[in-house]
């Protein structure tokens, strides 16, 4: 049976606070946290300015277990997205972005070992010119694991899957974010006299600094709307 879009805590205004919850009516529960996640992963490579395929976005959970099955091996769900080539498009600016090319492994239920590390390290060295790997974790990395990371030759993205289960730029009470370009944090700087430690701080482990990507030192302008009264701020990623 078809999975549909769960009503969750409403807005107010007949809106909800989270555009990306499903009630499934039928399937594996593991198929739909694979599908939720995934979706948001993918929604957030659009957002910071990764080419995803307008079918990748809308794809159903019907048609996501029609291509993957009701019990996904995570070895099929890897992404690897490239950035717009056009700037001009949806998302964020180009010069933001670190990574040009990144893929996204999804990991297994064991714990994750140095074994496995070892091995995408592997993969990556003797593959293609990687700038960013995303991992998606189910189970707990241990340190040694962790450590190996610092190996990599890109930039190493560790997210756990329950936290993908919903796409937080979405939820009602999120603000418009804009991520000021170098030439527009100078400019404000110098409009106002301050320097980055001045700013009202982000920290860089905040979930929205995270989903996005965000780098020490980037700034963000916040818009705030639809409360009695309507603001704008900024944040400086710490």
């Amino acid at each position: 049976m078809a999975a549909t879009p769960a009503s969750a805590a409403g807005d107010g205004n007949g809106g909800t606070q989270c555009k990306s919850t499903y009630r499934d009516d039928g399937g594996s529960r593991e198929s739909l946290r694979y599908f939720t996640s995934r979706k948001t992963i993918m929604e957030m490579l659009s957002d910071r300015g990764y080419d995803v395929p307008d079918s990748e976005l809308t794809r159903s959970l019907p048609e996501f277990r029609a291509q993957f099955g009701d019990f996904p091996n995570p070895e099929t769900l890897r992404i690897s997205a490239s950035s717009r080539s056009n700037p001009s498009k949806k998302g964020l600016l180009l010069s933001l972005l670190e990574a040009h090319l990144i893929l996204v492994i999804f990991m297994g239920t064991d714990e994750v070992k140095v074994a496995s590390i070892r091995s995408i390290f592997g993969q990556l060295v003797h593959g293609t010119n990687l700038n960013g790997l995303i991992m998606v974790l189910q189970s707990k990395m241990n340190s040694f694991a962790r450590k190996e990371l610092d190996k990599f030759p890109c930039k190493v993205e560790v997210f756990e899957i329950t936290d993908l289960l919903v796409n937080i730029s979405k939820h009602v009470l999120q603000p418009a974010l804009h991520i000021l370009t170098l030439e527009e944090k100078q400019q404000l700087l110098k409009a106002h006299s301050l320097k980055d430690k001045q700013l009202p701080q982000m920290l860089q482990t905040d979930a929205i600094a995270q989903y996005y990507g965000l780098e020490k030192g980037q700034v963000v302008k916040l818009a705030f709307a639809g409360g009695p009264y309507d603001f704008i701020t900024y944040r400086c990623v710490m």
